[in-house]
């Protein structure tokens, strides 16, 4: 760990400045991303860039400028897997020789001023280490090594396209990190679904989001002016008319996006959640005739999850209120969760009674769940016969429910808005068999009501028929009571 560290009042520093900045300078978008660190606002960056928004150069910038600005740091640049990290940065001379003259295309100019070099001590192969003279080292590590993480002691650290990093290399890690308070920096496009590890990106975004002691931006291509804009308008343009705007949101404006060729539910948006209050309040009045669910798939090592809604039998309009998704196994137990349970379908439906009101499924699959509620609280969940119902099926009705806008879903079920948003096929056109508890729950739900699109498509069209017949037949010449005079150009041959 650096004992020392230079500040603006050194000569020293003022020397490394023009050095590190010779030939290299950050674009202003990468000063405006890098400025929170330096200043040390805050202690971690979150970048989710576009490509070509110059991600390498800038993080090689930062591991430069720490090592050199703290004598005796340890600093690591972390990359999914070791050869992809010896690929961009090393075997390229990208990291020794940063800094170093380069011409209008970016090339090495032969001969050319290496400001840098003179601050090396020695460069080793062996294990991607490249050691300073004032005992600052940067070394190159993957992320499949993790076993090994836990061993690491970092003074700075960054993350290259953590998005597909093996999940374990950050716990195992991070607590070394946090003791000795050294910098991260994560940086990279941002996960499509299917991603290694998506899921842990979205949740470190998010958490730096709220964070005070972190920063977390998104920067699009275009926000580096070195990069040709034309270039890049063909691309996007190409893209589009494949129909992957997902795929231009994503790799090019740094945004999540979902949807795609490959996305179960393209039609799922914003549009179906609505505010939990409105969503109560609308079906208050007619509580005392809905038709209530609780629907669990439980687990006890992965995540128990539990879906909460009610349908409208003469609308058949289907209202999912809440959910509970367990992941902390202490949680997961039955004694944990059916009070939880318990306290929810009170809130919905207060003065119910749980037994008579309520239709509570739970996965089979998970038969130890049953016992043990009937055993310690006396009460009954139904199996969900799931065998009985194919999972194509299943996922049809629940786009059919959107399509013809039959769902409202609360905002408090913000875990069932990510499953949706994130489902997709995979590349040989497969379901996947993860991130879809509450989904599954879904489906159980729509089993257990034998939810048949057919018959709501028959009953929405009688209630139009219905209605039809107290429409007046002059109702439908309403265009013709204009002041205009309509038959002027009846026979527009005529003189």
């Amino acid at each position: 760990m650096s004992i020392i560290s230079l500040s603006p009042s050194d000569k020293l520093y003022l020397q490394i400045m023009d050095d590190l900045h010779s030939n290299w300078n950050p674009h202003p978008g990468q000063v405006k991303v890098g400025m929170p660190l330096i200043k040390k606002d805050v202690n971690t960056l979150f970048i989710q860039c576009g490509r070509k928004w110059g991600k390498t150069d800038f993080a090689i910038y930062l591991l430069w400028r720490h090592a050199l600005l703290n004598p005796g740091s340890t600093c690591y640049y972390i990359t999914p897997e070791l050869s992809h990290g010896r690929e961009i940065i090393w075997h390229n001379s990208r990291l020794v020789q940063f800094g170093r003259e380069r011409d209008d295309m970016g090339r090495i100019v032969p001969g050319g001023e290496e400001p840098l070099r003179k601050y090396i001590k020695h460069v080793s192969n062996v294990d991607s280490r490249l050691t300073l003279k004032n005992g600052s080292t940067i070394k190159i590590v993957g992320s499949e090594n993790w076993a090994a993480a836990n061993g690491l002691t970092p003074d700075f650290v960054v993350y290259d396209e953590f998005k597909v990093f093996h999940t374990q290399f950050h716990n195992e890690m991070n607590p070394n990190r946090i003791v000795r308070k050294a910098p991260l920096v994560i940086i990279g496009t941002p996960p499509k679904p299917g991603d290694r590890n998506a899921n842990q990106y979205i949740e470190f975004a998010e958490e730096c989001e709220e964070r005070n002691d972190c920063f977390h931006i998104i920067a699009t291509s275009y926000d580096n002016p070195f990069t040709p804009r034309d270039e890049i308008d063909r691309e996007i343009q190409k893209l589009r008319l494949r129909g992957e705007e997902d795929v231009v949101q994503r790799e090019y404006f740094g945004k999540f996006a979902t949807g795609g060729r490959n996305a179960i539910f393209p039609m799922f948006g914003e549009n179906y959640v609505i505010e939990h209050n409105k969503l109560m309040s609308e079906i208050s009045r007619d509580a005392g005739k809905m038709d209530w669910f609780c629907v669990t798939d439980p687990g006890s090592t992965t995540c128990f999850a539990v879906l909460f809604g009610c349908i409208n039998p003469y609308t058949k309009t289907l209202y999912l209120l809440d959910e509970i998704y367990e992941t902390n196994q202490e949680n997961t137990t039955v004694r944990s969760i059916y009070p939880r349970i318990d306290n929810k379908m009170m809130e919905f439906y207060p003065r119910s009674s749980v037994e008579d009101d309520w239709c509570k499924i739970y996965d089979e699959a998970a038969a130890w769940f049953s016992t043990e509620i009937m055993h310690q609280y006396g009460i009954y969940f139904i199996p969900t016969a799931k065998h009985m119902n194919k999972k194509e099926h299943g996922l049809s009705l629940i786009k059919d429910q959107m399509l013809h806008k039959l769902v409202k879903i609360s905002d408090r079920c913000k875990k069932l808005k990510w499953e949706c948003m994130r489902y997709t096929k995979n590349d040989k056109g497969e379901i996947p068999k993860r991130d879809d508890h509450l989904i599954d729950c879904w489906r159980y739900l729509n089993a257990a009501a034998n939810y048949n699109m057919v018959e709501v498509m028959e009953m929405l069209k009688q209630k139009n028929d219905d209605d039809r017949r107290y429409h007046k037949m002059k109702d439908d010449y309403n265009e013709f009571h204009k002041n205009e005079d309509w038959t002027f150009d009846i026979m527009p041959w005529e003189d």
